[in-house]
């Protein structure tokens, strides 16, 4: 994720003329998709731990809190507050425009949100893993078909961003949600390497043979979907396999405190580095290999100190 944003950041036009740019832009293709895989896979674990407990899900209000609050940041971390100051645009314009970016956090908590209530409606495993493929081959399926949901009307554009990318949403619930509600099923083989291979070679093999999908690779086509997620599988099968994985401190770090390293990472780059001069003046390669370090130990250090001492006085405060 750190140096897809940095090589985003400081790449060259040139570069789209090298032999070696779309191998790299498709492997940093796959870390959106891996993203919400994976936390559609944690939730689903979350779920299925209440349900062996013989317990029912509930929508308590940490769960919604926490929903709430990736939503936010994910329109947060785009707020167009120079768009605004300068004045040059329409304000409802401005805040139209905004609104319909759904960026991958907004989009991550409205996924989340809908496999919370799904669970919350079946309370039990395998009526949630049935309805959640349901959804994900709905979503799949509908999104070439949302592609031509336009209208002109203000109101409306808010609700169909969040089907097709026409009003400048980067991740619409078509197909990504898809991702999401699948990473939640298969969170039902934990640990099983040999049921993610299976599951990788279908999907690939898949969109490779559904009508359509040879030569098109657009984000609104199953072809698109399906081939993402056959290296998703592929990638979950090889942490499934490498137990040793599972037991670093680092990942179980990173896990945790993933939303504050995702926030905390943009800024870095975006906020800071790309404002220095000294990164200004190099060349983009330079500034891709410079900033990938710096980036993620500015990352962790900053997670690090959150979580050993801002956090825990936020909650000290609040019991109090």
């Amino acid at each position: 994720m750190i140096e897809t944003h940095c090589f985003n950041a400081f790449r060259n036009a040139d570069w789209l003329q090298l032999a070696w740019f779309p191998w790299l832009n498709y492997a940093n293709g796959l870390v959106a998709p891996s993203f919400l895989f994976i936390a559609g896979f944690v939730q689903g674990h979350a779920m299925r731990r209440v349900w062996e407990r013989v317990e029912s899900l509930r929508m308590n209000r940490s769960r919604v809190v926490r929903l709430a609050v990736i939503f936010a940041l994910g329109y947060a971390l785009r707020l167009p507050l120079v768009a605004w100051l300068g004045g040059t645009e329409s304000f409802v314009l401005v805040l139209v425009c905004w609104l319909c970016t759904v960026d991958i956090l907004s989009c991550l908590a409205v996924s989340l949100g809908m496999l919370l209530v799904m669970g919350r409606i079946c309370q039990d495993g395998r009526k949630f893993d049935l309805l959640a493929i349901i959804f994900a081959i709905g979503c799949v399926a509908l999104a070439p078909v949302a592609g031509s949901w336009t209208q002109g009307n203000q109101l409306t554009s808010l609700a169909l961003t969040w089907t097709n990318r026409s009003y400048g949403a980067l991740f619409p619930l078509l197909p990504w949600f898809g991702f999401a509600a699948l990473g939640a099923v298969c969170s039902r083989w934990r640990g099983n390497a040999g049921v993610f291979v299976m599951g990788a070679v279908v999907a690939w093999i898949t969109s490779q043979l559904i009508p359509g999908s040879i030569g098109d690779r657009s984000h609104a086509q199953p072809a698109f979907f399906l081939e993402r997620l056959s290296w998703v599988l592929l990638l979950g099968a090889g942490f499934a396999s490498c137990r040793p994985l599972a037991q670093m401190k680092l990942l179980h770090f990173v896990g945790k405190n993933s939303l504050g390293l995702y926030v905390i990472h943009l800024q870095i780059i975006y906020s800071v580095l790309l404002n220095l001069s000294g990164f200004k003046n190099m060349t983009s390669a330079s500034a891709v290999w410079i900033s990938l370090p710096i980036t993620l130990l500015g990352s962790l250090g900053a997670a690090w100190l959150m979580s050993h001492y801002v956090y825990p006085k936020i909650l000290k405060r609040h019991s109090a």
